[in-house]
């Protein structure tokens, strides 16, 4: 992964506590009847051999498992987790102001959101100094992410591609503001909605593979997130219940129960969307639609850490919460049978007082009323009353986030208290630059590919600058052994490029077209190939490469101002011309393509 596609999931990232508001207490996997309270499930339980992981097993939908399970789905469907995505509908309409105009002084744009004809639309657009619209682009919002626990985003749809819309809406107060990310920069409505972010936002959605932003028809078998998210593939369960005597139902197994497993296969079902790292990387050959609940995480998906330090133990901890729970001392004093579903149960969502209530009965299962050193009076003045998570697992603003609130999953004592001295020791002899935060138990000091270490220093190296001497190193190494993967060929472009010579642009070229030719579909390799042979004056190749760029990646802004900047290179104006008005039509946000569209046309009119 490059540093354009890292960037974008930073954005997915910063995104994720608004789209969803998916948290950990929503965000775990068991029915609780089934789950024993307290940290003394064995470890290594005896799990279930589920053969929903079969492939020969599809999905049945939510709305068959409510044919069996109808007060558990009537339950779960009012949580966060059975809200977190939904289409614009009347009912969404009637709960949220519906009329907005936000001017950005900076970005020196207007945004709005309307309601015209039962629809919900956003509007992104620029005035001149005179007041009259220089562009103004109009799209209906399809769906909305999240439940509004936080917040909600919008996504709407163009051809066969899903976007952002530039703006969210913030409970906290009430209002619509700048979607994360659109700070700095107006992507307007062409920032994709990625596969690494959407596999958690929602129910089933349909990613096409590498096709950045472009989904199937329909995009969503399920918008929300349902029962075989967590639960795993159900069709083969629903033709054995159905052909099974009642007394054979108890033993089966062809459905994933979160509880009978070891707790650790469990956590992983939690963490595959709650638990971030520094940097993910999936397995060769693996999407994130192929991670199934019962299986290793491992197995679809590394999720590594940068070495937290004394001076600096965690940059950040958003979607972080796996990790802070290791780190508490519940967990390590369970011998880390503690885990997520024994104090969160998914299919209910308490609210109010009762939150306080339910989670003081979690600690209480462990714990004793002597066990709080704060008087009983004193306890009993806070608001609420008696709240050991207010005390210990303190929430607090996220700071990547504007209007949200975040949880403190450590468990800590005391707000100031200092991290154990375990979170310092997590590195291995085989791995010492990373942690590996979904190693499977037995299997921690284990080497990882030379390939997965690569991409994890491509992910880290822009914000860790530690790590770009590993990856060029790295890079060298794979030459010889793995010339023809993409993510080594990308980074021996890099390599090249850092040697600051025409040699090295050259050679950087003739890497790039490798990867592209391999099957790359990275907007940022044709972006960089492309400008690199019109720096070098090889103006018919740079266009004939974003040429093939745009068919595979139709939205894509850059690629359209350099085929744009290639033709006016060659003197080709109404080439130019004709691409950037084009663009302009796309991308009307983009005031590169409107500059250069500006010369173009300029030098039509010279001839």
């Amino acid at each position: 992964m490059n540093a354009r596609e890292m960037s974008r999931l930073v954005g997915c990232r910063r995104v994720a506590v608004v789209l969803s508001a998916i948290t950990l207490l929503g965000a775990v996997l068991a029915f609780l009847p089934f789950v024993p309270v307290g940290p003394c499930r064995a470890r290594g339980a005896q799990a279930t051999s589920p053969r929903s992981n079969d492939s020969s097993n599809d999905y049945a939908g939510s709305t068959v498992c409510a044919e069996c399970h109808r007060a558990i789905y009537n339950v779960f469907y009012e949580t966060d987790m059975g809200r977190s995505m939904s289409p614009v509908s009347p009912a969404l309409l009637e709960k949220i102001p519906n009329s907005t105009h936000i001017v950005d002084a900076k970005l020196n744009r207007h945004f709005e959101v309307s309601v015209r004809g039962g629809d919900l639309y956003q509007d992104d657009y620029e005035t001149g100094a005179d007041e009259k619209e220089i562009f103004r682009d109009t799209r209906k919002v399809e769906w909305i992410i999240g439940s509004g626990a936080n917040g909600f985003s919008a996504i709407i749809r163009r051809s066969d591609a899903l976007f952002e819309a530039p703006l969210s809406f913030y409970s906290k107060t009430q209002h619509w503001a700048l979607s994360p990310g659109y700070e700095s920069y107006d992507y307007g409505f062409s920032r994709p909605i990625l596969p690494a972010c959407i596999a958690c936002h929602s129910g089933r959605p349909r990613p096409i593979p590498d096709g950045n932003g472009r989904f199937l028809d329909p995009p969503f078998k399920e918008l929300a997130i349902g029962c075989e998210n967590c639960h795993g593939p159900g069709a083969l369960h629903v033709r054995e219940m159905k052909q099974s005597s009642p007394g054979a139902r108890d033993s089966n197994h062809s459905i994933v129960n979160p509880a009978k497993l070891p707790s650790w296969l469990a956590d992983n079902i939690c963490a595959s969307c709650h638990q971030t790292g520094d940097a993910r990387v999936l397995k060769p050959g693996k999407n994130f639609q192929d991670f199934r609940p019962g299986s290793a995480l491992d197995d679809t998906l590394a999720i590594l850490m940068v070495p937290p330090r004394r001076d600096a133990p965690l940059r950040s901890d958003l979607l972080e919460h796996y990790f802070s729970m290791t780190l508490s001392k519940c967990y390590r004093e369970s011998n880390s049978r503690l885990s997520c579903i024994t104090c969160h149960d998914p299919h209910t969502q308490p609210s109010g007082r009762e939150v306080s209530v339910l989670f003081r009965l979690r600690c209480l299962t462990c714990h004793t009323e002597k066990s709080c050193a704060v008087p009983f009076a004193i306890r009993q003045r806070k608001n609420p009353p008696d709240d050991c998570a207010g005390c210990h697992m303190p929430k607090r603003d996220v700071k990547e986030i504007p209007h949200s609130m975040l949880t403190n999953h450590r468990i800590v004592r005391e707000s100031d208290e200092p991290y154990p001295d375990a979170t310092f020791r997590l590195v291995t002899p085989k791995l010492p630059d990373l942690v590996h935060l979904d190693a499977i138990p037995g299997q921690k000091d284990t080497s990882l590919p030379p390939i997965t270490l690569l991409q994890a220093y491509g992910q880290l190296m822009n914000t860790h600058p530690e790590y770009l001497e590993r990856y060029t190193a790295l890079a060298e190494k794979l030459r010889a052994s793995t010339p023809e993967d993409i993510s080594v060929l990308e980074a021996l472009a890099y390599v090249a490029l850092a040697r600051k010579s025409s040699d090295g642009e050259v050679e950087a070229i003739d890497y790039l077209d490798r990867a592209i030719n391999q099957g790359s579909t990275s907007p940022a390799d044709f972006e960089l190939c492309g400008s690199l042979l019109i720096r070098t004056g090889r103006l018919p190749e740079a266009a004939d490469a974003l040429q093939r760029g745009i068919k595979i990646i139709p939205h894509d802004g850059e690629l359209y101002r350099l085929l744009g900047a290639a033709y006016l290179s060659q003197k080709k104006s109404t080439e130019a011309s004709n691409v950037l008005t084009h663009a302009s039509r796309i991308f009307p946000e983009n005031t590169a393509i409107r500059a250069l569209l500006a010369e173009a046309q300029k030098a039509i009119l010279q001839k």
